[in-house]
């Protein structure tokens, strides 16, 4: 490490890279304030003060049009001697996966990136490299991914990329006995960090929830310190410090070789396209943020018109006694006398111009933040049936947009474990494998099958394979599929038998169920160990060629019995809303009583 780079100037460059994130989390807190509503961080409010949170209603829609489940992971390699391994990666990947909860991280960290961008850490847990308190789900020695909020996140304050910065790091609060407990540390130094008292602890996101509550029982409770650490590439170095906006120390608390892959612990989630010369992404709620407040004023305005409205009576002086009795009447009685001596007239109420703005906001808001009511399945504003199939396909294009940067962060994260685990010299899992037919294999991890180097292996993650299905188009597709693909592939098959091609059709079949995401459903479907005899048997009896054309010879397949009509993805969008109508209005009238 250069000789200039004293702990005292890396404190202070670690200060300013958390200033430079000042305006960005002001921004961050604003957006998350409006976005839990007002009745979240406030005891008492105004009845009816944000009646329409449309960036809730944003967030609901996207996020679980993108990640439902973990993911399938697919470790691949160009050395074909090396495809086992790789294989038994990706399955340990998968299951370690599930062991640290990986889908409620990547969904969260969705969420973080409509506010500015998420956030990722990998490391390994109680391995003296990275800080990792306060999780009960990842034991020791285990490999964990985990989000780090941007108020606690410091960068070059120089920097154009993050991936280019000269340094990354984060905020930790820790029992101070932690440090002490590990060698690697002054302890000295460690004894002089003030206790967690942030002085803007106040400007953070989570004193949403921290109003008028102090929380010294739990410092007085164990001894909690707030320390920031530092991860240098061009040292390959790990450093740890006091947050310096409490104290700084002439030396560091702790300063080790870094021991993880290349890139870092730190995995960064945009949802956005880059800024040029900047590495702050462009927040998505940010775009839409003004829509949002301009909505819910013109809807308050509006319940404000309603409230208003009074429906008075205006009568002739003459006609008073008249009056008293058409006020005191009952429902469906008479009142004799001049209908012309009494007059009701309505003031106030709703303004159709303003009515006519609200939907108009909403409009504009759906569009700029990528028609969330199309994904969520609500009935969109199109005329007609084309422009509802433009807007579907707009939707779909911001939707696996979205998509893609989130396989690709996923990837990025589960490419950094499998670094912890190729390395692992200790590395036992234990893994099971199904094969055709329902049976699984016992398969076992062990360091004697490690097979090259680690750049040698790719991550990525499998396509959809953190999406779910809808049950009943989950049911449709399988039923299309027996009715339609499977008797069309065998015909293919067939003919491309009589020309003298080959067509492997399982295959073909395995494709198209893997496409439509149906293919752990119908994988059992063709292993018959008995099959080919049969068709043999088949075969055998069939008519033989007598050397000429005859015409009572069979000419192949003449069709497919009982295929049905393949559905446009609007027809079946459609279909699938009628299906849960039908299912919600039968569940109504089968009640006692009904």
């Amino acid at each position: 490490m250069p000789e200039y780079f004293t702990p005292n100037k890396f404190a202070l460059a670690v200060k300013q890279g958390f200033e430079r994130n000042r305006r960005h989390r002001r921004a961050r807190a604003m957006f998350i304030k409006e976005y839990v509503g007002r009745y979240y961080a406030s005891e008492y409010g105004l009845t009816g003060e944000e009646p329409i949170n449309l960036i809730f209603n944003t967030i609901r829609a996207t996020v679980p049009n993108l990640v439902m489940k973990s993911g399938i992971n697919k470790v691949s390699t160009a050395i074909v001697e090396y495809e086992q391994y790789a294989y038994l990666l990706g399955l340990a990947l998968d299951k370690g996966d599930k062991q640290i909860k990986i889908k409620d991280t990547l969904r969260a960290a969705i969420v973080d990136a409509f506010f500015m961008m998420g956030i990722a850490k990998t490391g390994l847990a109680g391995g003296g490299q990275i800080l990792n308190f306060g999780d009960i789900f990842i034991d020791e020695g285990q490999v964990y991914t985990d989000l780090v909020d941007f108020d606690d996140f410091t960068a070059d304050p120089s920097c154009k990329d993050y991936r280019k910065a000269a340094f990354l790091g984060d905020r930790n609060r820790v029992p101070r006995q932690i440090l002490l407990d590990d060698d690697e540390f002054d302890h000295d130094l460690v004894m002089k960090i003030p206790k967690s008292t942030h002085p803007n602890a106040k400007d953070k996101v989570e004193s949403l929830s921290k109003r008028n509550f102090s929380d010294s029982e739990m410092y007085t409770l164990q001894d909690f310190v707030d320390v920031v650490e530092v991860f240098v590439p061009g040292a390959n170095a790990l450093l740890t410090i006091p947050d310096p906006h409490q104290i700084i120390l002439p030396e560091y608390l702790a300063a080790r070789d870094y021991y993880g892959p290349k890139e870092g612990p730190y995995s960064i989630l945009a949802l956005t396209q880059p800024v040029p010369g900047n590495p702050f992404p462009v927040a998505p709620v940010g775009i839409h943020y003004d829509l949002h407040v301009m909505a819910n004023k013109m809807m308050v305005k509006q319940m404000n018109q309603a409230d208003r409205e009074k429906s008075l009576g205006i009568v002739d002086p003459a006609g008073a006694d008249e009056a008293e009795d058409i006020r005191t009447t009952e429902d469906g009685g008479m009142v004799m006398g001049n209908p012309d001596t009494v007059k009701v007239i309505t003031f106030g109420g709703n303004n159709v111009k303003s009515e006519s703005m609200l939907q108009q906001c909403q409009i504009w808001h759906n569009y700029m933040s990528g028609n969330p009511d199309q994904m969520s399945g609500l009935v969109s504003n199109a005329e007609s049936a084309t422009q509802a199939n433009i807007l579907q396909a707009n939707a779909t294009i911001t939707i696996e947009d979205a998509r893609g940067m989130i396989y690709d962060f996923a990837a990025d994260t589960a490419g950094k474990r499998l670094w912890y685990l190729h390395t692992d010299p200790f590395m036992d899992v234990m893994l099971s494998r199904r094969k055709p037919g329902g049976e699984n294999i016992q398969l076992h991890l062990t360091p004697e099958q490690r097979d090259g180097d680690f750049l040698d292996y790719a991550v990525t993650i499998k396509a959809r394979s953190m999406s779910r299905l809808d049950p009943a188009v989950r049911t449709k597709r399988i039923v299309e599929f027996g009715t339609n693909i499977v008797p069309s592939i065998y015909n293919t098959a067939a003919v491309a038998q009589q020309m003298g091609r080959s067509f492997n059709p399982d295959a073909a079949l395995t494709d198209i169920a893997e496409e439509q995401g149906i293919l752990d459903d119908i994988q059992d479907w063709f292993d018959d160990p008995g099959l080919s005899q049969r068709i043999q048997l088949v075969m055998a009896m069939n008519p033989q060629p007598a050397g000429k054309a005859t015409p009572g010879q069979s000419g192949g397949i003449k069709g497919i019995a009982q295929q049905s009509k393949t559905q446009t993805p609007f027809q079946e969008r459609k279909q699938t809303e009628q299906i849960g109508a039908n299912e919600s209005q039968s569940a109504r009238t089968s009640e006692p009583g009904v």
